[in-house]
């Protein structure tokens, strides 16, 4: 006797199941998919402008002195949602520096973190970097909100944001400083 075509369709279905639950392959799909869907969800924020409830947010510097994000209302701004963990983020730290040592006195650059105080003090001391970092002790809005980190805004001094990206990136590349140059113009 021939097995039927709908019981070999559920026995493969079933095997199916079977590796994706039982094999390694369940959490490397699971990080590709939600990659996917994270990188496409902050593309979409490219050319929004920031809401006007945005410029509430306060974050905390690493000297405990707390900044406003009304304080880069009408600035090219830099923004950069990082944790101490994240391999890309550490990976392009070298390259946020570079440009922020050309850009520091030009461009408002904020580099958030969500981890407790003494775990992002710990690292920047280790490190050396001289990157305005800062502890996000409230929500980030909801228009920088991401999944995934690093992610990185450039925003207009209209308030508008003109890059987003997630991901490790080179941030200190020509065409950076390009854009930049031009929206410190504007």
């Amino acid at each position: 006797m021939k097995p039927s075509v709908k019981y070999i369709a559920v026995g493969v279905l079933l095997i199916g199941v079977g590796l994706v639950l039982f094999t390694p392959i369940l959490p490397k799909l699971r990080a590709y998919t939600g990659r996917i869907i994270s990188y496409s969800s902050i593309k979409l924020k490219a050319d929004k402008t920031i809401p006007e409830n945005t410029y509430d947010w306060v974050v905390t510097d690493l000297n405990t002195q707390t900044y406003s994000y009304q304080n880069a209302k009408g600035k090219v701004v830099f923004l950069n949602l990082w944790a101490t963990w994240c391999k890309p983020c550490l990976e392009e730290m070298p390259v946020i520096q570079a440009l922020y040592d050309d850009y520091g006195d030009k461009v408002s650059f904020m580099l958030v973190s969500e981890e407790k105080f003494s775990r992002v003090n710990n690292f920047i001391l280790k490190k050396g970097y001289s990157l305005p970092f800062f502890i996000a002790e409230n929500k980030v809005p909801e228009i920088f909100s991401s999944s995934t980190i690093p992610t990185t805004y450039i925003i207009s001094k209209q308030g508008k944001i003109i890059m987003a990206e997630n991901g490790a990136v080179d941030w200190n590349s020509d065409k950076i400083r390009k854009l930049l140059d031009q929206l410190l113009v504007e």
